[in-house]
């Protein structure tokens, strides 16, 4: 007799957030039905997530035929921002679709629909893990290359953490109540993920080019979401900072020291220049005790504090989930 877990289907709900960009969604949920179709064994829906788009979905393009795959809207009551509409969507699925993992892409086309199949693939082979795909090659321009790269820097010298995946994943199920229930998610996505010391599988891919029309990405929402990420871990790098801080004092109780000894100790002293040595380094050091101290302060409040927790605040701002493709 056969085993009813191996003949069921492999349940999968893929997860787009939109805003105003329905040409490029309709487009990759097309290419993503053909791709699945040869997965037999998967059975997936589209659910994309409209960020508050001023027209809604107006712009879904039906008379461009019918789609392969099952899409459905949920329309938010407000532009909430690509990450807080991911979390919005996931904790939507988590209450609302029966699956058994999570696929969370962009819908301009950059993550490819082949790419997306083969998550599925290497999630049918690893269901526990959390599945994201490693950048190797970007179809973007040097000044985003360079200011990448600088943040890739700070990121790591800040949380100790390398920057090396962004939203294209895959989420097991098991992994959703750990999820729904982290501040970090209302945030930043994939630094929740990250925290939630989910066991991480990476997979090397290229991120494709947009399928049409310009990016809606610009200058300010790049360096916002990188904030983001970096407030994810605001402990760590509260924490960094302060140890730093810490080092820097003793630092300069040493210089001060050497200071002192070269004034009364030896003849190389210029007038005057140990006095105003000690002086600017008292200031410098009244700075990295205040800095320490707001720091302190600030971890202190942030434990006492009342954070968003996605589970219970999401359903605020959901309007109304709308069948757009696939059976009613």
């Amino acid at each position: 007799m056969s085993d009813p877990a191996l003949s069921s289907p492999f349940r999968v709900v893929i997860l787009m957030p939109v805003y105003e960009d329905w040409e490029c969604a309709f487009i990759l949920c097309r290419a993503l039905g053909e791709e699945l179709r040869g997965l037999p064994q998967v059975a997936a829906r589209v659910l994309l997530v409209d960020d508050g788009s001023p027209t809604g979905i107006a712009h879904w393009p039906r008379a461009q035929g019918p789609l392969t795959i099952q899409v459905e809207a949920l329309r938010l009551r407000a532009n909430l921002g690509h990450q807080r509409a991911i979390c919005v969507g996931i904790c939507y699925i988590y209450e609302h679709f029966p699956c058994d993992a999570v696929v969370v892409m962009d819908a301009d086309g950059e993550d490819r629909a082949e790419d997306a199949v083969g998550l599925i693939k290497r999630a049918l082979s690893k269901p526990s893990f959390a599945i994201f795909a490693e950048r190797r090659r970007r179809s973007v321009g040097l000044l985003f290359k360079v200011g990448y790269n600088a943040f890739r820097v700070v990121h790591r010298l800040l949380t100790g953490i390398p920057v090396r995946v962004g939203n294209f994943s895959l989420i097991p199920r098991t992994l959703l109540p750990t999820l729904t229930c982290m501040p970090e998610l209302w945030n930043h996505y994939a630094g929740a993920v990250v925290k939630s010391k989910a066991r991480c599988d990476l997979v090397p891919m290229d991120r494709g080019p947009r399928l049409k029309g310009p990016s809606k990405m610009n200058l300010t929402a790049l360096v916002m979401h990188g904030v983001s990420g970096i407030a994810t871990f605001a402990e760590t790098v509260a924490t960094r900072i302060l140890i730093t801080n810490v080092i820097g004092l003793v630092f300069l109780g040493i210089v001060v020291a050497f200071v002192i000894w070269l004034r009364f100790c030896t003849n190389l002293a210029i007038p005057g220049w140990a006095a105003y040595s000690v002086g600017l380094i008292l200031v410098l050091a009244l700075q990295l005790l205040g800095v320490s101290f707001s720091l302190v302060f600030s971890l202190i409040s942030n434990r006492t504090r009342m954070q968003v927790t996605p589970i219970r605040d999401y359903a605020i701002f959901v309007d109304h989930l709308q069948n757009l493709a696939g059976p009613q």
